[in-house]
């Protein structure tokens, strides 16, 4: 039985002597032969040296090494946000392909097994896993390790097309329960809050860059902003002009309180919005909103539509805005507030969302 020594020992930890000769036992409690000991402690640790290099070796080429790997020398390159998202999906993966894959030995079939396994009825997630294990492999086959990509043989799920479009009324109701609690008293996050909305639609710019929004890069001029998905991209800078609508967001973002420098949507204390709690706040205001609409409805004696104020993302707020933009501008401008590359880019927010309007046939001729 192997246990914790009792006395001390010249041997390295985990070097035991059986039968005139020292083995080491690693953690699955198997013995590898060092030498006898008779070649004394020379060349003792000479052998424990080499057995560690073999290890080091057997475990570059294993799938949890790889996304060590990868996640040490390409996290860094991505926004806050996703370097949080990546860490937790490479922890999720490396549960899957655990020190046992070696990823020499990873098929199209296993990359296709695992999302089916875990993800067979959320395409959105599973397109996302996908995507992270191609950069993934792409990495390996870059540090030779192997020689394709096994991903590239998977097709990605399905998804259906977003085509949620918040109304203005539905915004109206969403500011209105932001700042007022179920207890009818003002909402301590309310003003905040209702800024980050605001600007989220006056500006088309995603919650991230938001939250990342600083009062100095506020000017009589505009905001400036760099958005973050695009900064090792099209690495787009832009400067969204002041208007009078702008302007008394801003004001309102301040609550008050004369800021210098810091985050523009700030907590009570002065520091940043984190995303989670900005996206609670919304959550929880879109829901303030939909029940008092409810008892409206129950107090009016008309029927609720089952889809106001229901679904709604905050990431539809910037589609919303485009689509608005659009329907106001036209495309091109829409395309430059939203900082895209392309319209097709662009087109993607805002086709499912915009509604063609027609006029009716006219009066027939009479024959």
């Amino acid at each position: 039985m192997i246990g914790r020594r009792k006395k001390a020992s010249p041997l390295p930890s985990r070097v035991y002597e059986k039968n005139g000769a020292w083995y080491f036992v690693d953690i699955h409690r198997k013995w590898h032969k060092l030498c006898r000991v008779s070649d004394g402690l020379t060349r003792l640790y000479s052998e424990l040296a080499a057995l560690n290099r073999d290890a080091e070796d057997r475990n570059e080429g294993t799938m949890p090494a790889l996304i060590d790997a990868w996640l040490l020398a390409k996290l860094k390159g991505y926004a806050g946000k996703t370097q949080e998202e990546y860490r937790r999906m490479a922890t999720f993966i490396k549960s899957e392909f655990d020190a046992q894959w070696r990823v020499e030995d990873v098929e199209p079939k296993d990359i296709a097994r695992f999302l089916d396994k875990h993800f067979e009825s959320k395409p959105n997630a599973s397109n996302k896993y996908r995507a992270l294990l191609s950069v993934m492999f792409t990495f390996a086959v870059r540090k030779g390790l192997r020689n394709t990509n096994p991903v590239s043989e998977v097709a990605g799920a399905t998804e259906g097309k977003r085509d949620r479009y918040i109304t203005d009324a539905e915004l109206d109701a969403v500011r209105a329960a932001a700042l007022i609690g179920n207890d009818g008293k003002p909402t301590p996050s309310g003003p905040p809050i209702v800024a980050l909305i605001e600007l989220a639609y006056q500006t088309a710019q995603r919650i991230g860059d938001l939250l990342a929004l600083n009062w100095s890069d506020v000017s009589d001029e505009g905001i400036m902003f760099h958005p973050a998905k695009t900064v090792n991209s099209s690495g787009v800078r832009m400067l969204i002009v002041m208007t009078p609508e702008l302007k008394a967001t801003l004001e309102g973002a301040k609550a008050g309180k004369v800021k210098a420098i810091g985050p523009v949507i700030c907590t009570q204390a002065g520091g940043r919005f984190t995303y989670s709690g900005a996206q609670t706040a919304w959550k929880r205001a879109c829901q303030r909103a939909r029940q008092r609409y409810e008892e409206r409805c129950k107090k009016e004696n008309v029927e609720a539509d089952a889809r106001h104020l229901v679904g709604m993302h905050f990431h539809d707020l910037r589609a919303k805005a485009l689509t608005d933009k659009r329907r106001q501008e036209g495309a091109a401008a829409a395309q430059a507030l939203a900082g895209h590359t392309t319209a097709e880019m662009t087109a993607h927010y805002t086709k499912a969302r915009e509604v063609e309007r027609v006029t009716p046939v006219g009066k027939r001729d009479s024959a």
